[in-house]
Parts: C-alpha cells; sequence; structure tokens
C-alpha cells in the first residue's frame, strides 16, 4: 500500500546518529516489492557498505517484517469513527504500584524486536518470554554503521495513562551494559521518544544511572518520568512536554551511541542478554 512504500522509504532514509547515511550495493538474488526506492534493485538482495569499507548482506525481507509488524494497515472502523467525529477516546489509567508487563501479562501487551536492519544493520535480537521472566538477548554487530538492539511494544488498542504515577519501574538482571528506556505520546511510528538511561549489573558490575540493588543479579530501576528527554534518532529536541497521560509504546534498547552522536560508555558489540521480570508503575 501506499503507506507501507511510505514506511519503507522514511526507514530506509536513516541511519544511526553520529554515523554517516549508508549507501546501498545490490547483490545476489531476493524478493522484490511493486515499488521501490531510488536505489533499491527489484529482485536483489542488499547490503549496505561502511564508510570504512566493511559491509555484511542486508536481510531485506527481515527488514519488510519489522515494517509491517510496527506499522498496520489502518483500521477502517477506526478511520469511520475519526470521519463521523466518533474518535475512541479510551485509556487504561495506571496508578501507581500497577504492573504494565509481567511473565502473566495483566495487560495482554507484546513485545517484537526493533533492530538496526531499519538502517542496513544486521544486529538481531528476540523477546521470549519464560516462566517468570522475559529475556530480551541477542547479537550486537557494528558492520555496516549498525550498532543496536531493541525490543518495542506491539501497537496498543488505547494508551497507558500514566499522570497519577511518579515514572516507571524495571525489575531487570543485565550485563553491565547501558540501555535505553523508551516511551512514545504518539501513536506514530516515527514520532518523538521520550528516553531515559539505565545501567545494569552483571560481569565487572556496570554504572550507577537509576540503580537501586537488589539480590542475586536482580536490580530495581527507576525512572522518573520527568527524567525522560524528547529525542528523535537519538537527537534531542528541545522545548517538548511529556504527555504522560497517553503512553502509546514501550520500548528497550540496546545502542552504541548515546544522544547527539556521543557514544554509550559501557557498550560493547556481541552477544547481549537483559532479562526483564517487571515493567510497573511507582
Amino acid at each position: 500500500s501506499g503507506t507501507m512504500v511510505t514506511s519503507l522509504v522514511t526507514l530506509l532514509s536513516l541511519s544511526i546518529p553520529g554515523s554517516p547515511a549508508l549507501p546501498l550495493r545490490q547483490e545476489s538474488c531476493a524478493g522484490s516489492l511493486s515499488r521501490l526506492p531510488r536505489g533499491l534493485v527489484r529482485g536483489r538482495t542488499l547490503s549496505a557498505r561502511a564508510e570504512g569499507g566493511a559491509r555484511k548482506p542486508w536481510d531485506f525481507p527481515r527488514f519488510v517484517k519489522t515494517v509491517a509488524t510496527f506499522s498496520p494497515p489502518p483500521n477502517p472502523l477506526k478511520i469511520m469513527k475519526k470521519i463521523m467525529g466518533q474518535e475512541d477516546d479510551r485509556k487504561i489509567s495506571l496508578s501507581k504500584g500497577q504492573a504494565i508487563w509481567t511473565a502473566a501479562n495483566p495487560l495482554g501487551i507484546s513485545w517484537a524486536p526493533l533492530d538496526d536492519v531499519v538502517m542496513g544493520g544486521v544486529s538481531r535480537s528476540t523477546f521470549r518470554v519464560e516462566a517468570d521472566a522475559g529475556r530480551f538477548s541477542g547479537f550486537i554487530d557494528e558492520a555496516n554503521n549498525g550498532g543496536f538492539t531493541g525490543v518495542r511494544t506491539l501497537p496498543l488498542d488505547a494508551p497507558l495513562d500514566l499522570s497519577s504515577c511518579s515514572g516507571i519501574q524495571l525489575r531487570v538482571k543485565g550485563d553491565g551494559k547501558r540501555y535505553k528506556c523508551v516511551i512514545r505520546d504518539s501513536p506514530d511510528f516515527n514520532g518523538i521518544t521520550w528516553t531515559a538511561e539505565f545501567d545494569t549489573r552483571g560481569g565487572g558490575g556496570g554504572g550507577a544511572l537509576g540503580f537501586a540493588g537488589g539480590g542475586n543479579g536482580w536490580q530495581t530501576v527507576r525512572l522518573p518520568l520527568s527524567s525522560f528527554v524528547a529525542t528523535r534518532f537519538a537527537r534531542l529536541l528541545d522545548g517538548e512536554t511529556l504527555d504522560s497521560s497517553q503512553i502509546w509504546a514501550i520500548q528497550l534498547v540496546l545502542s552504541k551511541y548515546a544522544y547527539d552522536g556521543a557514544l554509550n560508555p559501557n557498550f560493547k558489540p556481541g552477544d547481549m542478554e537483559l532479562v526483564v521480570q517487571a515493567v510497573e508503575t511507582y
């Protein structure tokens, strides 16, 4: 559809902040779309060449699957309600101490990977729900100017209203790296992202951002809503105000970059893992 093509063009134009744009190179046979952005050739696999010359094949089908996962077709019923001035204003109101996500999943929230494949990278991650936690794990590869893995909640039917809460609390077991927690106050796929960083304990220790301690490797991370900063593609934005009464998505990210091109001091490529026991309000 036109919406899908627009999403593809938008995502293809992006690169990790601080990195050059990715010129694309064509290689062996693969699938195709009926209409492709300039620089793409129908019926061919693509690989991206990093500035330093290193490159690996780009998984274009995985890119398309990712876009389709987070950009579902418009709901005809919602469109009709909007035309008739009957937009759905439902919200899921949460108070302090309530669970947003646990393995029991009281709100029916699902997660899916959103990795650097969306800008030509080859990093890969998964989110698997186990007995009492979710396991966000994968491998970060800096080839093709890549360097991040992430998992994001699938589009919600109604936003979360956190206006009566002080912040978001995570119960996690990490690997010593610095992660980001991202929330979105707009249903737009590429809208403003509100971001807070936190360090995890593991291996050699890690830093102290948001860290509240805990036994057996578990730690409680408290992120005040006031600590989330407005960003777009990891670039800081001024003059924005978070609308905590309509949170449409939550995302967990491990990225090579912090903000405005600065590097994440607690990052290294390779295997990564963050076990999530709970995402709650406080």
